[in-house]
């Protein structure tokens, strides 16, 4: 082979298959220097498997020399470089203010105005989650029946059976509005045991004036303030309407007609009340009921006379849409012959005496 054939380079590495019938040369004075660097250092890991040079380089290889311009003498020597040592490459100031105040992000500027900000982006997403999960309304369907003809692609929230109420309305992600009903439900159901325990109790009474069983009649009783006798409200009016018209005294009139007990007033009741704080929030009940009504001194006058006065019960409007506040009863007085007189108070003095002596006599 020529030395114009370029050189193998398979061969140059060592690893070349073809041989002598490779058409490439295979003239090692020709390759460059394939020494291994990692040998040169005696680290080579390798070994005799390297496909590089295990040899030392030689040390008296020409080093490159730099072309220089300075003119050579007589003799073609050339004089020797005087190589001067490096200068450092001046550094460049820096455009910054060493004077300026620290820098702080935004992001420790803003204050944490929530647990979901301070737990960060992904804390937050789910807590944005749970509020939209928590304010969602129950079904309306499913809180009566248990049942939704939309199943799971309905978007209100499918509640959790009360064991008190027997409806599904216990909300399911929500534990506020959970004890917020269980609390409404234990109420409820309190007053339900109360009223089913006056319900018992009535059934049992019987009136002092017709001994009839009152609750089984079907007739309301006549609740006493003064006592704890029971009477159903018929009788007891009828009682007191009786007396009212005879010469009893009002005392008389207005006690109870087994133990005597003055009672001013009669408040009909379906249930049997009893006990004195029962008796305090049915009288407080009744009253209100009765300031609705119009008394029937006023209905249709521009100013009624209630004999009860300003202690009436009912209210006192007038035709104007104001409220008479009126009077005490017990400061009403009879009427004296001098109302209706037109005389001065010598004569009123005069008839006055004669009156007297009359009566004296």
């Amino acid at each position: 082979m020529s030395n114009s054939t370029p050189v193998c380079r398979y061969f140059a590495n060592g690893a070349c298959d073809m041989g002598d019938s490779c058409r490439y040369s295979h003239d090692r004075s020709s390759v460059n220097s394939q020494i291994c660097q990692f040998y040169a250092i005696g680290r080579c890991s390798f070994g005799n498997r390297c496909r590089f040079d295990h040899r030392k380089p030689n040390s008296q290889s020409p080093r490159p020399t730099t072309s220089s311009s300075r003119p050579t003498t007589s003799t073609g020597a050339a004089t020797p470089r005087v190589v001067k040592p490096p200068t450092p490459a001046a550094i460049p100031k820096p455009g910054l203010n060493v004077q300026a105040p620290e820098f702080i992000p935004s992001w420790k500027k803003n204050t944490v105005n929530s647990y979901a900000a301070a737990a960060g982006a992904s804390n937050s997403a789910e807590y944005l989650e749970q509020k939209r999960l928590e304010n969602l309304a129950l079904c309306p369907y499913f809180e009566k029946s248990g049942e939704c003809p939309r199943s799971e692609t309905c978007v209100f929230a499918h509640g959790d059976l009360c064991d008190m109420c027997n409806t599904w309305c216990m909300h399911p992600f929500s534990m506020d509005k959970r004890n917020e009903h269980f609390k409404e439900c234990s109420s409820n159901h309190e007053k339900a045991m109360e009223m089913a325990f006056m319900e018992q109790q009535s059934l049992e009474k019987s009136c002092g004036i017709c001994m009839e069983l009152i609750f089984e009649s079907e007739l309301r009783f006549g609740i006493l303030p003064g006592c704890k006798h029971c009477f159903c409200l018929s009788c007891i009016r009828e009682w007191r309407s009786k007396h009212e018209t005879s010469d009893l005294d009002e005392s008389v009139v207005r006690s109870c007609p087994e133990c005597r007990q003055h009672s001013d007033y009669v408040i009909p009741s379906v249930l049997w009340v009893e006990g004195e704080q029962e008796k305090k929030v049915l009288i407080e009940i009744y009253k209100e009921n009765l300031k609705r009504k119009v008394c029937k001194y006023y209905n249709g006058s521009e100013r009624g006379v209630c004999p009860f006065g300003n202690k009436c019960f009912y209210k006192h409007q007038l035709p104007d849409g104001s409220i008479d506040p009126g009077e005490s009863p017990r400061a009403r007085r009879r009427a004296r012959i001098a109302d209706f007189l037109d005389i001065d108070d010598e004569d009123f003095d005069y008839i006055s005496d004669l009156l007297d002596r009359f009566l004296i006599e």
